[in-house]
């Protein structure tokens, strides 16, 4: 059984007989991490595969161990969130900017930077340890949160509606966003689950990646701090919606 990402009809599972074969017509267009032109049957019971024709096999992400590492976290979270047999043509699309991105990334010249370049496999989920992969992971994970629905709010407080202005901020996932200082105090979320700090600079970071196509908000720099401060609530925002989305 493969799962398939397409354009015309969303997330669906087809059925492909015999595909590991090695002279199987279909394996080489169902392979994956594969841009395909796909055709399939209604069966009784599930779809089955009728044809695959590669179109792009990212052949620059299969042969490098961290690019790989990051799309298998992209489509593990794509599985998840995507409704089945439900077409999303903006996702699709965005989906197929994040393969072109990770794939022309220069890893290897990368390798000078301070921050290293590793994966590790801690606690079941894979450990991306390198700066610009973890920003395209994060820009992926708040876009595709966003055309789903689960945007959150950055630029008033979800409680008093005022203008978020440049001071202290505190992310809070049950109130739908960032929450001003004066509502966080007032109403005692301190007590009522959970909530981050965020600094102004995250709060900037995450207005462009949610406002910009990756050529102009793989280019946004922020301090080593910030940047900490937003892959930690970006985990735990992540982990909240799990919990709490059926």
């Amino acid at each position: 059984m493969l799962t398939v990402f397409t354009e015309q009809f969303g997330k669906i599972e087809v059925i492909g007989k015999g595909i590991r074969k090695i002279t199987s017509k279909l394996r080489a267009g169902a392979d994956v991490f594969c841009l395909s032109e796909i055709e399939f049957v209604q069966g009784k019971n599930h779809k089955i595969l009728t044809d695959a024709l590669a179109i792009d096999k990212f052949d620059g992400i299969r042969q490098e161990f961290e690019k790989s590492q990051i799309i298998y976290k992209i489509v593990e979270l794509l599985d998840q969130f995507a409704n089945q047999e439900a077409a999303d043509e903006k996702l699709w699309r965005f989906l197929l900017q994040i393969f072109e991105a990770v794939e022309s990334l220069e890893i290897r010249n990368s390798l000078l930077n301070s921050e290293g370049i590793t994966a590790s496999k801690a606690s079941g989920s894979w450990q991306i340890e390198n700066c610009k992969l973890k920003i395209i992971d994060c820009y992926f994970l708040w876009n595709m949160l966003s055309i789903l629905g689960y945007s959150p709010e950055l630029y008033k407080c979800p409680l008093c509606d005022s203008k978020l202005l440049p001071e202290t901020f505190f992310f809070v996932p049950s109130e739908g966003g960032v929450v001003c200082w004066q509502c966080f105090s007032a109403n005692d979320l301190k007590k009522s689950g959970l909530w981050f700090p965020i600094k102004v600079d995250a709060v900037k970071a995450l207005r462009v990646w949610l406002s910009q196509d990756w050529a102009t908000a793989g280019k946004v720099s922020f301090g080593q701090e910030a940047q900490q401060n937003l892959w930690d609530i970006s985990k735990n925002y992540l982990s909240f919606l799990q919990e709490n989305i059926s």
